[in-house]
C-alpha cells in the first residue's frame, strides 16, 4: 500500500510541475534537455538512490526489482531523449511483479 501512496505523489508532483510545453517539446522532436525537464528527473534519482542503499544494506523483498522498475519507469518519462526505453522499463516492472506474485502463491 505504501508504494501505492508513493507512486500516487511522485506523479502528482510531476504533473503539478511540468512545464506547460513539455508535449509539445516532445513532438516537435526536440532533443535538447532544458532546466524544467532536469528538474522532473531530480526526485526520481532521490528515489531510485533511496532504493539502491535500501536493497544493497539487505532490507529486500520479492518486489525490490519492481519497485526499481517503477522509479526507472519515471526517469524514462521525465526526460524526451529517454522516452524509447518506457516499454522495456514497464516490462521490467510487470516481469517482477508477476514473479513477485508467483512467489507469494
Amino acid at each position: 500500500m505504501f508504494w501505492f501512496a508513493t507512486a500516487f505523489l511522485i506523479s502528482a508532483a510531476v504533473y503539478m510541475f511540468a512545464p506547460v510545453k513539455a508535449t509539445a517539446q516532445a513532438k516537435s522532436g526536440s532533443d535538447k534537455v532544458d532546466f524544467a525537464h532536469l528538474n522532473l528527473l531530480i526526485l526520481p534519482v532521490a528515489v531510485l538512490a533511496w532504493l539502491t542503499f535500501s536493497l544493497l544494506s539487505g532490507d529486500t523483498n520479492s518486489y525490490g526489482a519492481a519497485s526499481i522498475g517503477f522509479v526507472l519507469t519515471a526517469c524514462s518519462i521525465a526526460l524526451p531523449r529517454l522516452h524509447k526505453f518506457i516499454l522495456p522499463c514497464a516490462a521490467i516492472t510487470a516481469i517482477s511483479l508477476l514473479i513477485g506474485v508467483a512467489q507469494a502463491i
